[in-house]
Formats: C-alpha cells, sequence, structure tokens
C-alpha cells in the first residue's frame, strides 16, 4: 500500500510540476507578446499624392522610438497590391491609395481586415480606395464623397468647437492652411464625429476630418493628405495623435515632433542661399576635411558623410533645426540627406549643385 501510495504521490507531483512549467511558459509567451509594439501596415499609391514617399516617411516617423513596428505596402498597378497578407497580423490599418480594381483574393484581404474589427485610417483618395467596393466609404470610413472644390480655392481648416476636447485633437492648432483642394464630404451620417471643418471662399463648410465605428473598431478619415499638408505640423500632431487614438493608447504627450515628414527635399543655390541666412538651421559640409578647408559655405560644419563615425557625430546635432546639407555635386548629399532623416531630424534639405554650383554663382565663401 505505501508502495501505491508513493507512487500515486510521484505522479501527482510529476503532473503538477508539468501544469506549472506549461503556466509559465504561456505566461512567459503572454508577455513576450504584450512586450512587442503594434505592427501598422501601410498601404500606399495614386497618382497624385505622393504617397509612395509622404507614408514611407511617416511610418519612419513612427518606429524612431521603438513604439511601433511598420510595413509599407506600395501598389504596383490599380489591380495589384503585393504583399496584403501583411494585413492578417495588422493592429492598424493606415490606407492612402485610389480606385483600385483589386482581384477577389486581395480585395478579401481587405475585407477580412475590416470585419475583424480592427482600428483603420484613411487618408484623402482612400474614400475612393476600392472602385470595385465602392461601398467600403460609406459602410467602415463613415464618408460621403462627391468630388471636390476646384483646385484654385484656398481651403482652411479649422477645429469643430464641439469636439476641442477630443484626443486626436490635442495640441492642433485651431486653424491652419491645407493644401490641395477641398473634397466634398456633406452630409455625414449621424453616427461620425466630425472634429475638422474645411471651408473654400463662397461655399458651405465641409467635413474634413471625422471619427467613426465599424464591427466595434475605431475608424479615422480625413480628407488631408497633400503633401504639403505633410508639412504642416497641425496636420503631422492630428495624424500621430490619430494612431494612438486607433490604437488605444494614452495621448500624445508631445515627445515626438511635429515638424514636416517628408522625404529629403532638394533645393536650388538661391532657395539654399536664402535658407542659410535664416536662424535656427545647421549648414552641413559633407565633404571631406581636404575639400572643406579649401572652401565652404560660412557658417558650415563639417562632418565627413564617407566617415565611419558619420551617424554618431551628425546625430548630436539639433534634430529639431532645419538641416542644410551639400557637397560637391550632389551625390555625397543624397546619402548624407538619407541618413539624416533615417537619424531623425524634421527636416533635410540637400542642396543637389553642391559646392560647385555655388562657387559658380559667386557666392560668399570661407577658408
Amino acid at each position: 500500500m505505501k508502495t501505491r501510495l508513493s507512487k500515486t504521490r510521484h505522479w501527482s507531483l510529476v503532473i503538477g510540476h508539468s501544469a506549472l512549467l506549461a503556466a509559465l511558459f504561456l505566461l512567459g509567451n503572454l508577455c513576450a507578446q504584450a512586450s512587442q509594439p503594434p505592427t501598422i501596415v501601410l498601404v500606399g499609391g495614386e497618382e497624385e499624392y505622393d504617397s509612395t514617399n509622404t507614408l514611407p516617411a511617416f511610418a519612419r516617423f513612427l518606429e524612431t522610438d521603438g513604439s511601433f513596428k511598420c510595413v509599407f505596402l506600395a501598389r504596383r498597378a490599380t489591380n495589384d497590391i503585393p504583399g496584403v497578407e501583411a494585413l492578417a497580423r495588422a493592429d492598424l490599418l493606415i490606407l492612402f491609395t485610389r480606385r483600385n480594381t483589386l482581384p477577389p483574393a486581395q480585395l478579401q484581404q481587405f475585407k477580412d481586415y475590416f470585419e475583424s474589427g480592427r482600428p483603420v485610417i484613411g487618408l484623402r483618395t482612400a474614400s475612393h480606395a476600392f472602385q470595385n467596393w465602392l461601398e467600403f466609404d460609406h459602410l467602415v470610413l463613415g464618408g460621403n464623397y462627391q468630388g471636390h472644390h476646384g483646385n484654385a480655392l484656398i481651403a482652411t481648416a479649422y477645429v469643430n468647437p464641439e469636439a476641442g476636447t477630443h484626443p486626436i485633437l490635442k495640441g492642433v492648432a485651431t486653424n491652419f492652411i491645407t493644401g490641395g483642394s477641398l473634397y466634398r464630404n456633406a452630409p455625414l451620417g449621424s453616427n461620425t464625429t466630425v472634429l475638422l471643418f474645411g471651408e473654400v471662399p463662397g461655399k458651405p463648410a465641409e467635413p474634413l476630418a471625422w471619427t467613426h465605428s465599424y464591427r466595434g473598431g475605431r475608424v479615422f478619415y480625413t480628407s488631408l493628405g497633400h503633401p504639403k499638408d505633410f508639412e504642416e505640423p497641425a496636420f503631422h500632431r492630428m495624424l500621430h495623435n490619430a494612431v494612438l487614438w486607433a490604437l488605444g493608447q494614452p495621448g500624445s504627450s508631445g515627445e515626438k515632433p511635429a515638424g514636416p515628414v517628408l522625404a529629403p527635399r532638394r533645393i536650388s543655390v538661391d532657395e539654399f542661399d536664402r535658407l542659410r541666412q535664416q536662424p535656427n538651421q545647421t549648414i552641413l559640409d559633407v565633404r571631406t576635411p581636404r575639400e572643406f578647408t579649401a572652401g565652404h559655405v560660412p557658417g558650415a560644419t563639417n562632418i565627413n558623410v564617407l566617415d565611419s563615425e558619420f551617424e554618431a557625430r551628425a546625430g548630436a546635432l539639433d534634430k529639431a533645426k532645419p538641416c542644410l546639407v551639400y557637397c560637391a555635386r550632389g551625390g555625397r548629399s543624397a546619402m548624407a540627406a538619407q541618413k539624416l532623416h533615417s537619424l531623425g531630424f524634421r527636416e533635410v534639405l540637400d542642396f543637389g549643385g553642391g559646392w560647385n554650383a555655388w562657387a559658380a554663382a559667386g557666392k560668399p565663401a570661407e577658408k
């Protein structure tokens, strides 16, 4: 009897120990999953608004402190968006594409995502993203796209006073000038909350940004998204806040800069000359020290882009200031501009003509 009891007790202990290990293993997996940053899938591609540049730049901005993992999908053609299987593991979808007639399998990937009740952010042409599923605008986004006003009409955005305390509007200017034409979306359904209105001279105000819900998931849409909008701090702040709101994260605390997130922009001799004379900017010469000593733009700092310590030295500069970068003819400055952008500089301006164009134009120099 003692032997049988001993064996029973032994196997009870073994089973109990195994159950404890299994529970600890499961808890470890859950903790590991909880520590993983949310995955954001950004889908871009249209003919008018350069979303294949602005969205990847915004994705890099979101990833700067490790808060998010971003996957960018670029439309290859109006009937092909490669990589849509990434939607299956997405925590948030940011959509900025236009009039796609997708094959059934690809369109179903999107529909499966929306039906799952996960959050969605739509930008500008997202209201007519699917030509073979036009109901998407009203059904998922809560919109009512009916074309737009003339491109020559300058639109002003202003905060809806009744929604001024919404977390998406935290830190957003009460009014600002927008880029691109004003979309006509009025009237919206009663189950939307308008955050911004837009107005052009002589026309009624139009809803410009709003929230909605689909299958229990949070939805935010704005008809903004022109490249000039991405240069507007109010738009950038609103879009960042919308990401946090959509994912149910705490409101924006302002740690990230509210400035431009566009890819580095090339500028001319005259624009470089004008900008270098403005306060609060950095002039960066990325040539070799020997080239720099032979002659350089007044006030420039020299960090050789081909030096192995370029990122470390450049990273010590003030990233909040505009950075005007140049080399001899534009090749090395383009390389440096991309590195600076990946380091988190808010605005990188690449003087493509370089020192050779500067000298040929008779501009001032130091030695």
